[in-house]
């Protein structure tokens, strides 16, 4: 089905498709970006999706078309193809997405594919392999360029036109007589230096660099302060093994920004849309059965105070909302102190200052609301008392939903554990069962206040 949002040329590769006229495809599909190309898989059906594949196999463009593509349905794609054509697919790739792409595969066919790849081409991928998905090792490509420091400008020019004219030139890099990174080239100095001088009086020396086992969001803080588009990554002995490039941190980035958004909601970051629904129940059932548990607590709570509720039937239809209010409350609290230990605006100076900022906010929010709602029981009810309780139950349970919006993330930071994870759980199972037991346990000392006989 054709989409008004897919371009005219997209749309034109689409309608050749559905007729079956491939080899004028063949001549129209290289206008397409890799991106264009992959988002017309979403206009055919799952069968002709391989056919499509095949057909950007044929033109060289499959392989960066899957790199486009979700991460499940490339997998469940990758899956159908012979090990001939991945093998050749995986030729294609750069390094690290040859790895990434290796992935989507059971182990048994990694081994067939890799068996059938050069000695040079397996070797490079295994040594990615090393390192795990989530650091500098894992995300780095081994296509990088590097000159001897006495290299001369004339010659780094000349070797660049030879071999890297369809390579990313991003940086180069600058090695001395024993492989040890020692400098960055910048291209200006390059293009306007005299041919007879070496880049070794040119080069920016002590460059930012990394070690392979340093985590990927560390990466991604170290290229955003610095403003780079590629980052070095050395091994022990400061030889350069690979560099980790601007469009992997992006890739970081975003699932860094999932993971939080996903762990906030409860959810496994493993879940995609694509997941089949038997693992997405899987996936599902742990933290709903945990977030059941708090709903059972905020039950238990409410059931201490029965004989309250039904002396006084307007606790019932007002208790909710104190509830409600501070679970919103701890997620705005949570929702800022989760962004800024991701993005390091909190040292551990300032962590107590920020518990105080949140509880200070609570504190204001509450007063607010809780005035608002007081007046509204008040025209409601007629009881100044009940306005007293719900005014007070609002400024505590608020203040509440301040301190532990702030502090559990803090607290799971300092645990080494993700910040986001079960955060909104606990957050919300404080503010409910405090929201109740304080509104109810108010109403309760307060009830002959209330005009209703103990």
């Amino acid at each position: 089905m054709e989409s008004k949002k897919l371009k005219q040329t997209q749309r034109i590769v689409l309608r050749l498709f559905m007729r079956g006229s491939h080899e004028n495809i063949k001549r129209l599909i290289t206008k397409l970006r890799p991106a264009e190309s992959a988002e017309l898989l979403a206009h055919i059906r799952r069968s002709d999706q391989i056919r499509f594949l095949q057909l950007l196999f044929e033109v060289r463009m499959a392989a960066p078309t899957i790199r486009e593509l979700p991460a499940e349905l490339a997998k469940d794609l990758i899956n159908e193809f012979t090990d001939d054509t991945i093998s050749e697919i995986v030729r294609r790739l750069p390094p690290d997405d040859a790895v990434d792409l290796l992935a989507y595969l059971p182990e048994e066919r990694q081994e067939t594919i890799l068996n059938r790849l050069t000695e040079k081409e397996r070797w490079t991928l295994e040594r990615l392999r090393l390192y795990e998905e989530d650091t500098a090792g894992g995300r780095m490509t081994t296509e990088y360029i590097a000159f001897p420091h006495e290299t001369t400008t004339a010659e780094a020019l000349e070797e660049l036109r030879e071999k890297y004219q369809k390579s990313d030139l991003l940086y180069i890099y600058v090695v001395d007589d024993l492989g040890h990174l020692t400098g960055i080239l910048p291209w200006r100095s390059l293009v306007f230096a005299s041919g007879e001088e070496q880049i070794k009086d040119l080069m920016v020396r002590d460059p930012v660099r990394i070690e392979p086992d340093t985590p990927q969001e560390d990466v991604a803080k170290l290229v955003s302060d610095f403003d780079l588009l590629a980052v070095p990554v050395v091994d022990e002995e400061n030889k350069i093994m690979g560099i980790v490039t601007f469009d992997d941190i992006m890739d970081v980035m975003v699932e860094e920004a999932t993971e939080d958004m996903y762990h906030l909601a409860g959810l496994d970051t493993a879940e995609r849309v694509f997941t089949p629904v038997s693992r997405s129940v899987r996936l599902r059932v742990p933290w709903l059965l945990i977030n059941l548990g708090t709903a059972l607590l905020a039950a238990l709570t409410v059931s201490l105070f029965k004989d309250s509720i039904s002396k006084f039937v307007a606790l019932a239809v007002l208790m909710p909302i104190v509830a409600n209010v501070g679970g919103n409350a701890g997620s705005q609290s949570l929702t800022v102190v989760v962004r800024g230990l991701a993005l390091g605006e909190l040292e551990f100076a300032s962590q107590w200052k920020a518990i105080m900022k949140e509880v200070s906010v609570g504190l204001c929010t509450g007063s607010l609301n809780g005035l608002i709602m007081g007046v509204i029981a008040y025209l409601w009810y007629g009881n100044f008392w009940l306005s007293l309780v719900l005014f007070l139950a609002m400024i505590a349970n608020l203040l509440l939903a301040g301190l532990f919006g702030a502090l559990v993330p803090l607290l799971l930071k300092w645990a080494n554990k993700d910040p986001a994870l079960g955060s909104h759980i606990l957050v919300t199972t404080v503010t409910d069962v405090g929201g109740f037991f304080i509104f109810l346990g108010l109403a309760t000392v307060l009830m002959s206040r209330l005009n209703v006989p103990l």
